[in-house]
């Protein structure tokens, strides 16, 4: 009876290594809970105006502000505002827009639509956004996810929420 302990005592600790190793490989590193929580600062850094003849605006944005999980952050946005439709009334219109976040461990590229309407406090967008994977670096290369974004045009702040799922095909 002997020797059939050790090997049951052997083939027991080789299942539970590699049960560890398995569920460790699925989880992958950690995510900061695979949410997108940043707020950033923008300004005005190039303006084309074809409002007149064509109904769009165009704009470049460039911020600073803070991603959570990966701390200080760059932004730059590219716009286009179609100011000929009113989705939500008079003085509103609809944006289409990419962000891209900098920060140390990588480059997020975001691509979103947002409806602009008035409200009390001025212009505030209301907006989608998905993760563009295949434009992004660094940990956030292949990176999936969407969320939610607030623009309050009055003071600059872009306020942006949602899930972000890393691509840990390389571990």
């Amino acid at each position: 009876m002997k020797h059939y302990r050790l090997p049951l005592v052997a083939f027991a600790a080789v299942v539970v290594a590699a049960s560890m190793v398995a569920l460790q490989a699925a989880a992958g590193p950690p995510n900061q809970g695979n949410r997108l929580e940043a707020t950033f600062h923008e300004t005005n850094a190039s303006v084309t105006n074809r409002i007149a003849d064509l109904g769009i605006f165009q704009l470049i944005n460039t911020g600073t502000g803070t991603v959570a999980g990966y701390g200080p952050a760059t932004v730059v946005l590219d716009v286009t505002q179609d100011r000929s439709v009113h989705p939500c009334g008079p003085g509103s219109w609809t944006n289409a827009g990419i962000r891209r976040i900098v920060v140390d461990e990588g480059v997020l590229v975001l691509r979103g639509f947002a409806y602009v309407c008035q409200a009390a406090s001025g212009p505030v967008g209301t907006a989608t956004w998905e993760v563009d994977g295949a434009s992004s670096t660094g940990v956030f290369a292949g990176a999936r996810g969407s969320g939610d974004e607030t623009i309050e045009i009055a003071t600059g702040t872009v306020t942006l929420s949602g899930k972000l799922k890393l691509d840990h095909s390389d571990d």
